[in-house]
């Protein structure tokens, strides 16, 4: 009897024992589920930040590439432009070559004129004297006569030749002016092309140029209304009221170029 409630009281003490072992256990095993948690939701924050931060990583590459391939577009197009602006400064020191001997001949051309003009007054002076002397001078003053007519032919053919060559400096004056309109819009595309690439906000330099192509379509002439009508003579362009008002009163020439114009070559256009 005495032995088996020493074997009650051993076993009481071993269940105590594991109880206590049991409770410690689920204890830890709490914490230790705790503590996975705790990492699940750390490693699951990391996957998050991993994947925008390889989302950030795939969207600089691609801005990156893009703005490579517009770097190399821009770098394509100004070569180009600058070789369409070479190409049009060698035409138009050429044309001005041209000019220059256009005017050299115009130049000894009235000088020729001034001295035949010279010589027919004289002619007409000694015609004149002559035509006070005796019959005897009949002979003279015939052969004055035909010299004087023949001199009045070579004034005309000269007259006509300034004429012409006048009117073809005119001409390649005309050409001149428009080779220089196209250098200098190339030119600005060119600066536009630089600006855009050093500029570090493009909107604002987008902003300007927008400012400066409005500023192109208003009349040079008023400075006020929208260009709506060009001269044929000379194909400048204007808005209609100041060709309208130039024509009546009777300062009927470009205001940029002075080619005069009539009625007739005023044409209304629409810039769409």
């Amino acid at each position: 009897m005495r032995s088996c409630q020493e074997t009650i009281r051993d076993l009481e003490k071993n269940l105590e024992t594991r109880k206590q072992e049991e409770a410690a256990l689920l204890n830890e095993i709490e914490v230790t589920g705790q503590a996975f948690e705790d990492m699940q939701e750390q490693n699951s924050r990391l996957l998050s930040q991993l994947r925008e931060k390889d989302d950030a990583h795939i969207k600089l590459m691609v801005e990156r590439v893009k703005l490579q391939q517009s770097q190399k577009v821009m770098l394509d197009e100004k070569t180009v432009l600058v070789q369409q602006a070479n190409v049009l400064q060698e035409q138009l020191d050429a044309q001005v070559m041209m000019n220059q001997k256009y005017e050299e001949t115009i130049s000894l051309l009235r000088n020729s004129v001034h001295i035949l003009e010279k010589e027919l007054s004289m002619m007409h002076q000694t015609l004149d004297a002559h035509k006070r002397k005796t019959i005897e001078s009949a002979q003279t003053s015939a052969d004055l006569k035909l010299h004087l007519d023949r001199y009045h032919a070579q004034l005309k053919e000269v007259q006509e030749l300034v004429a012409e060559k006048s009117e073809a400096l005119e001409k390649q004056n005309f050409k001149n002016r428009r080779v220089q309109e196209e250098l200098k819009n190339l030119n600005r595309k060119l600066e536009r092309m630089r600006k855009l690439e050093m500029a570090s906000n493009k909107d604002e330099v987008l902003l300007e140029e927008i400012r400066e192509y409005k500023e192109i379509l208003r009349c040079p002439a008023c400075k006020n209304k929208q260009r709506d009508a060009i001269l044929s003579k000379c194909f400048h362009v204007f808005c209609y009221d100041c060709l309208k008002s130039r024509y009546d009163s009777r300062q009927r020439k470009c205001p940029k170029c002075n080619t005069a114009f009539g009625q007739s070559d005023m044409h209304k256009i629409w810039l769409v």
